[in-house]
């Protein structure tokens, strides 16, 4: 599964540097494109409606940037995304914790999905068992995948069939046979497509890095 690089501590100790300057601004942009992609994904992934997911990636980068300034960044803590992972659930906790008290108010239930939500961001669980880690960890991790998945398909010559026989093939987990008559070319093509979108995934790692 690809994932983001580490982000690099140059740009972490830029960010949080004081006073603020060109540089800083700079590398605060650099920071969002980064990782706004993979914020919005998984927060879509953990059932966020698209109207608030605006407010879900505002909120994680204003407490990102508010930690920075105030702590500055202190490599020998552990990697940065695993941080970054801790702020984003503080965020879900949290607007679980809002939506339940709004309804509270109202004498409304909550229904499943946030029902859902409200179990695996429980404050009661601040420190996630290992079976949630882990879960917690494949959800981000599938996140960054879509994230770099979306960027290639937007900004590169990839054709609408090769999408198509990429998601049917890969997200959809379709044989290769099938997939190869569905679309009317060969076994090898599809294998070729998937290798080939794969590859471009990793040559974006590797630039952002």
């Amino acid at each position: 599964m690809p994932i983001f690089p580490d982000t690099p501590t140059k740009l972490l100790r830029t960010m949080a540097a004081q006073p603020v300057t060109a540089e800083d601004e700079s590398a605060w942009a650099q920071f969002v494109e980064l990782y706004e992609p993979v914020i919005r994904a998984f927060a879509a992934m953990e059932g966020v409606p698209a109207s608030d997911i605006d407010d879900v990636v505002q909120d994680v980068f204003a407490r990102i940037l508010r930690i920075m300034r105030r702590d500055g960044y202190d490599r020998s803590r552990g990697r940065f995304r695993t941080y970054l992972r801790t702020i984003i659930r503080r965020v879900l906790i949290d607007r679980f914790r809002r939506q339940a008290a709004d309804r509270a108010q109202m004498q409304e239930p909550l229904n499943e999905d946030e029902m859902a939500i409200g179990d695996m961001y429980s404050p009661i669980a601040a420190s996630l068992p290992p079976d949630a880690a882990a879960a917690f960890e494949e959800k981000w991790n599938m996140a960054q995948y879509k994230a770099l998945l979306e960027h290639v398909f937007t900004h590169t010559a990839i054709s609408e069939q090769s999408r198509a026989i990429y998601r049917a093939h890969v997200l959809e987990d379709g044989d290769v046979n099938e997939v190869a008559h569905r679309f009317g070319v060969t076994p090898e093509v599809v294998r070729q497509v998937k290798s080939r979108i794969n590859r471009m995934i990793a040559a974006l790692v590797k630039r952002l890095d």
